[in-house]
């Protein structure tokens, strides 16, 4: 299963971090969870990383709290707080905790601390992180193909570096297949703004006026707000591609697929390897090949047969090779 080769996949890059900052293996970690902006109920990032805790807490034992992200400085408390909770490895979620985390982890050397999605700085901080953008190239090349009049959405959830490397692997895909395509790009938030993760009812109008305006489908990166997002495409009767975790339950008749990041595992693997005594400090990368980035099943009921044929050559032809997804450079 995909998910067992990414733990292992997982287990091999934390070990090939560094042996020196192995630690004793913990019986029962207690544990945080530091969600990101939206909270729980989004049906995607958080929701996802949830999952990872609680089984964490079923199979491994692990006692495991939530934190609600909180705006400005009250993040630095709010890390602050789940420490002397008494929690002895902080999971962060998110850029928006890049900040905080850093400062509590340099007050406390002797704790372990984890961010997802994003680097912190820190000598106890192992960092995760994705790339995306061999996944948004098949998102891309599939909402090429499904758009007859080339024309395409995107609607991403603010001005930060993951959305617009999300765009940036997406676009390669809709050229792959049609270089003619119009992709309208709209944001919900602007530069470094991460409410716009949590403004379903901001999504719900962008994508309705990009159906409107001749999209034939959207792609949604927006954490939370992607909610929204699939209310416009459902109220709209036009399909949609969705990111973060298989959404294809909450509205079957028009989510196609969802280009998924797989928040569970790594969080499991990451409070798996402290329980063990093996989390190092340093980056881990997970992408496509290595199992942290996936497409979820494609609805057959939305995408014709003939269709399906060209877009799974495309994938193919990727997965051996044949197709080179050019890396994000920005910042």
């Amino acid at each position: 299963m995909r998910r067992t080769r990414l733990i292992r996949a997982l287990w091999l890059l934390l070990l090939s971090v560094g042996l020196s900052a192995c630690g004793p293996s913990v019986s029962k970690p207690s544990v945080a969870l530091m969600l990101a902006r939206g909270g729980l109920g989004d049906k995607a990032f958080n929701d996802s990383a949830y999952a990872g805790l609680q089984k964490a807490r079923s199979d491994l034992g692990a006692q495991v709290r939530t934190y609600d992200y909180q705006d400005g400085d009250a993040q630095t408390e709010n890390l602050r707080q789940a420490v002397r909770d008494g929690n002895t490895l902080i999971v962060a979620l998110g850029s928006e905790n890049s900040k905080a985390l850093t400062t509590v982890a340099a007050e406390n050397p002797d704790l372990s601390f984890v961010i997802i999605d994003t680097t912190a700085q820190g000598a106890n901080v192992t960092s995760i992180t994705f790339i995306e953008t061999q996944g948004d190239f098949l998102a891309g090349a599939l909402a090429a193909l499904l758009s007859p009049n080339g024309r395409i959405g995107y609607l991403g959830g603010a001005d930060v570096t993951v959305i617009r490397r999300i765009e940036f692997g997406f676009r390669q895909g809709v050229t792959y297949v049609n270089p003619n395509a119009q992709v309208d790009s709209q944001l919900i938030a602007g530069k470094d703004d991460f409410s716009g993760f949590a403004k379903p009812d901001v999504a719900k109008q962008l994508t309705a006026q990009m159906y409107a305006n001749g999209d034939d489908i959207v792609y949604a990166a927006a954490g939370g707000s992607g909610l929204g997002a699939i209310e416009a495409a459902e109220a709209a009767n036009r399909p949609i591609i969705t990111t973060g975790s298989d959404q294809r339950w909450i509205a079957p008749e028009v989510v196609v697929t969802s280009r998924t990041k797989n928040m569970d595992s790594a969080v499991f693997s990451a409070i798996q390897q402290y329980t063990h005594g093996k989390l190092q400090p340093g980056t881990i990368t997970l992408d496509y090949k290595s199992d942290g980035i996936s497409l979820a099943p494609i609805s057959t009921a939305l995408v014709p047969a003939d269709i399906l044929k060209k877009f799974e050559q495309i994938r193919s032809d990727l997965d051996a090779g044949k197709i080179t997804v050019q890396p994000y450079s920005g910042s």
